[in-house]
């Protein structure tokens, strides 16, 4: 008898406790809904969450208005209906933004941070200057001469703004630009007064002494600078001139300096 009024009591216990997970379960799913409801409510229903503000921070190039404009996002729409992915697609189409970071900032309030490119170099071609950032990275055409380092070319170049400019016969512009910052971090900024892009992958440098520099872009171009610029030292210690002289690598394999050089009567 005692084992049977056991067996009830734990049928009960069990109830109990059946019971109990039930109601604790059916007050879990009551407060989600309330929850999810208020938050609909709060959302779609209320000016809670419509943007009021759209801050632009790094722009210098464009005004805010502009970037703002093209960033597609409007003051009074639902904050997460914004697509953060398309709207940095959008700016980042800009010839100058060279990216762009989308924040929400909660509840009301979009933050844009742009990142410009800068112009850096001219690329002087047809009578025209090709003006582009440190990459290569054409951003405009102008038709006047501005204080930029000037690159000219004695080969065809193709350029379109909002592509990197091509230099034909240059294998890569990268190794042209590379060696202007090489120049300037070890020698100054000073140093490298112009440059002319040639044919067969070569350049040739304009340097502050007067003296130009024809080096292969696709050989050691740090040998070659460090090479010149020893020539062009021992040159000056020894009263020698150097202001109308051409060291040119790609005539053999030493450097041979050429005394009152000019382009125009030199074999290319």
């Amino acid at each position: 008898m005692s084992d049977e009024n056991n067996h009830k009591r734990k049928k009960k216990k069990k109830k109990k406790k059946f019971s109990k997970l039930f109601v604790s379960t059916a007050a879990f799913f009551t407060a989600a809904v309330v929850v999810v409801f208020c938050l609909y409510y709060v959302y779609f229903e209320t000016p809670y969450f419509e943007i009021v503000q759209i801050d632009v921070s790094g722009y210098s190039t464009y005004d805010r208005e502009y970037i703002t404009e093209k960033s597609g996002i409007d003051t009074g729409e639902r904050i997460l209906s914004v697509d953060r992915d398309k709207v940095k697609e959008k700016l980042e189409k800009e010839v100058y933004v060279e990216s762009a970071r989308v924040v929400y900032e909660l509840p009301n309030k979009v933050y844009i941070q742009i990142k410009e490119r800068e112009e850096k170099y001219q690329v002087f071609y047809n009578n025209e200057y090709i003006v582009t950032d440190k990459d290569g990275y054409v951003l405009r055409i102008s038709p006047e001469k501005n204080e930029l380092l000037t690159i000219e070319s004695l080969t065809q170049v193709l350029y379109n703004i909002g592509n990197v400019v091509e230099f034909d016969g240059i294998g890569n512009i990268k190794n042209i630009l590379d060696t202007i910052a090489y120049l300037n971090s070890e020698f100054g900024s000073e140093t490298i007064k112009g440059m002319t892009a040639g044919r067969n992958n070569s350049v040739i440098i304009d340097t502050e002494y007067g003296t130009q520099i024809r080096i292969k872009l696709d050989e050691d171009i740090k040998y070659q600078i460090i090479f010149a610029m020893k020539i062009i030292n021992e040159r000056l210690n020894n009263n020698l001139t150097v202001t109308s002289g051409l060291i040119d690598f790609t005539k053999g394999d030493s450097p041979v300096y050429i005394e009152d050089y000019k382009m125009e009567e030199y074999n290319e």
